[in-house]
């Protein structure tokens, strides 16, 4: 009567948790994992410390569970796992051959907010760093690659040398050096995550090339020990890591209870970007379209109109509105609206404001079209995307 018994207890889902513990990015899945079991648990778990090389679980071939959420590294990983014949939710799309449920971070939306990030700050030349051998960082680059060629853009890839692994650090950084030394400036490079992001910016210091002025540099992951070591701070993609493990867990519950396995797997999009000193840049040499974009940022949510810009601009309407399109590709109208649409993901992500509230906020006189711009460019309502994107249960959120 005083609480559960034995026998209780046992019926509890048994769960095994195979990620690495180590790094922010699995904290961030396994604080997801534990939002979603606070709600809809309990569930026994059983989790131990891993390291990125840590070999199968030898408690594996004997255990006796309900389910299993596991970042995968390599096929005897993969089918040791299927062997147990539990219900499986794969995180990590490292290994090919395998078709498990699985949650992931949306590649194509991520590539596309990075390449809005570079574009806002007038880069027009694009370049991707990824890690040999890793089949999650080729599927972010083809997304990369595929994003810019839909925009009529083009790109350049760092090709990893064949024998890297007998070449020491110092090596492989005078050939990334020497391939950013290559490309075409000012560029701005998406990294496949913040440790390649740390290695392009030291890189870019061994040349003396200029960050942000010449080279932008953006990882993903959003670690924040990892972009605050860099020089200088680097700007990183918040992958929204407790969605993906909410999302996991929610999906190994309704396998656990019989439910069939979506035909694809639940891909989760991006909180936005987390802009610090290594992008903080304008890569425009008119200055009065560099001059318009800082206004824009400054004033997108306070009911500007274009000829307020063009006036501070020195320009007329015309020639500014000419000059700013041939120059970034959108025209100033666009450019407001995207400023005024991050701040409204911001706001529903960050804040219990009412939506009404938000508009005023975000320089939108109109809720409805507010409300119909923001499922245009998101594919969700405002009220689906703060559901999704939602502050942890018990964290402050401001109002």
């Amino acid at each position: 009567m005083g609480g559960d018994t034995i026998e209780d207890m046992t019926s509890y889902p048994h769960v095994a948790l195979i990620v690495e513990t180590a790094k922010q990015y699995d904290r961030g899945l396994l604080r997801g994992i534990g939002r979603y079991i606070k709600g809809h648990g309990p569930w026994s778990v059983y989790l131990e410390e891993r390291g990125p090389r840590d070999a199968i679980p030898p408690w594996l071939r004997s255990w006796k569970g309900d389910g299993i959420i596991a970042r995968i590294q390599d096929v005897p990983m993969a089918e040791a796992l299927v062997a147990t014949g539990v219900p499986i939710v794969e995180l990590r799309r490292q290994v090919v051959g395998f078709d498990l449920p699985a949650v992931h971070c949306d590649d194509d939306a991520l590539a596309a907010q990075a390449i809005r990030h570079f574009q806002s700050r007038g880069f027009r030349h694009f370049a991707f760093c990824g890690r040999p051998r890793a089949r999650w960082s080729d599927l972010r680059e083809a997304s990369y690659r595929r994003c810019l060629e839909a925009s009529g853009l083009t790109g350049h890839s760092y090709a990893w040398p064949r024998r890297r692994l007998e070449r020491s650090w110092e090596q492989e950084q005078d050939d990334v050096s020497r391939w950013l030394a290559d490309l075409p400036h000012p560029v701005g490079v998406l990294t496949c995550n913040d440790i390649r992001g740390l290695q392009v910016l030291d890189a870019c210091r061994r040349i003396a090339l200029p960050v942000p002025e010449r080279v932008a540099v953006l990882g993903v992951d959003n670690d924040v020990a990892l972009c605050e070591l860099a020089d200088p701070p680097l700007s990183s993609i918040d992958q929204d890591l407790e969605r993906i493990g909410f999302e996991a867990a929610k999906l190994l519950d309704r396998l656990m209870n019989g439910q069939a396995p979506p035909p694809e797997p639940i891909l989760i999009e991006p909180v936005g970007i987390v802009t610090r000193l290594s992008t903080d840049s304008i890569a425009i040499d008119d200055p009065a379209v560099a001059t318009t974009i800082r206004l824009i940022r400054q004033h997108a949510c306070s009911h500007r109109g274009v000829d307020f810009f063009a006036e501070h601009a020195g320009l007329s309407r015309r020639v500014l509105q000419r000059r700013f399109k041939a120059l970034t590709g959108r025209t100033l109208q666009e450019e407001i609206l995207e400023t005024q649409l991050a701040r409204v993901r911001q706001m529903l992500a960050e804040t219990d404001l009412k939506l009404e509230a938000i508009a005023g906020r975000a320089g939108f006189r109109y809720l409805g079209y507010m409300c119909s711009y923001f499922k245009k460019r998101t594919g969700m309502t405002p009220g689906q995307y703060r559901h999704r994107h939602a502050n942890p249960p018990g964290t402050t959120r401001k109002v």
